[in-house]
């Protein structure tokens, strides 16, 4: 798959994403598409944590996304494409609904695309200390 292609639906997935158009993200994406979030293993104080599989559970990721969050910055600083691969990595500000604090982190995206063009990983790494401040969990 040719890296411009890759770019091209990694941006409009995360168009989609931050404009709610969930079907139309996860259209983008293998059936069995992973979603990781900044640990493989779920945790019952943050619900986005953890391994999600599928496009329905892709769906449901990014609806919580969207509920927890008011979305502020997500400035890309850099991109870095290869064949099946592109690493993006940038900051961002984004609201805690429950307490109003904001969680400022760096974060970097490794997103993997399968032979016809899908995304079918999705691994996020961000600050999840400053993450679990902001929603002021204790542990």
């Amino acid at each position: 798959m040719q890296k411009k292609s890759n770019t091209q639906t990694l941006d409009q997935f995360i168009g989609h994403v931050f404009t709610g158009e969930y079907e139309q993200a996860m259209a983008l994406c293998d059936a069995d598409v992973k979603f990781v979030v900044f640990r493989e293993e779920r945790d019952s104080q943050v619900p986005i944590y953890g391994t999600h599989i599928g496009q329905a559970a892709g769906t449901i990721f990014f609806k919580n996304l969207a509920q927890m969050f008011e979305f502020g910055t997500f400035k890309m600083e850099d991109s870095i494409a290869g064949d099946d691969y592109i690493v993006r990595f940038g900051e961002l500000a984004h609201a805690v609904k429950n307490t109003g604090d904001v969680f400022n982190s760096l974060w970097t995206m490794i997103v993997r695309f399968d032979k016809a063009g899908k995304i079918c990983l999705y691994r996020m790494h961000e600050d999840t200390a400053a993450l679990e401040s902001a929603m002021h969990i204790e542990r």
